[in-house]
């Protein structure tokens, strides 16, 4: 699948795989947690150590996500989410955290984090809402995630 990241501007809360790939989701979501306020860089070597992967390609990644205008990249000086960019990484936030709480509410399954990214990604967006009822009675948006640091669940009382 490509991404067109020149669609980034038009990007939706409600549908972030329009604007971003699977791997840029990922940094995203690193680089909010990473960050404990909405202005605080976050340095390269702070997401490499966290993803595991080379600093080069935390600084082409970095690149591409600013080109889409999802952060805000300086060299040596780190970077910072833009809002676009943190309201789509609040959207995958939560649609792992309804997966996750789903599969642990109705299984007992404690899935790991970067499987219920990897599900909550592809789902479609009904498929989500339907996950996030069954296991919490009502729908949710991506404003019903905490906005800054490492947060809990909102579905599971667990970190995500």
């Amino acid at each position: 699948m490509t991404i067109d990241y020149s669609q980034a501007d038009v990007c939706g809360c409600t549908r972030p795989t329009a604007c971003v790939d699977r791997n840029g989701g990922l940094y995203l979501i690193t680089i909010r947690r990473l960050g404990t306020d909405c202005t605080d860089r976050v340095r390269t070597g702070e997401v490499s150590d966290r993803l595991e992967v080379a600093p080069s390609s935390v600084t082409e990644m970095f690149e591409r996500l600013d080109a889409a205008g999802l952060l805000r990249y300086e060299k040596r000086a780190g970077v910072v989410l833009t809002d676009r960019g943190r309201e789509v990484a609040l959207e995958l936030e939560a649609r792992q955290c309804a997966v996750r709480t789903f599969f642990r509410r109705r299984t007992g399954f404690d899935m790991p984090l970067e499987v219920g990214y990897r599900i909550g990604y592809v789902l479609p967006d009904e498929a989500i809402e339907r996950l996030q009822v069954l296991v919490d009675g009502t729908s949710s948006t991506c404003s019903a995630t905490p906005s800054t640091g490492i947060e809990q669940c909102p579905f599971a009382g667990t970190e995500c």
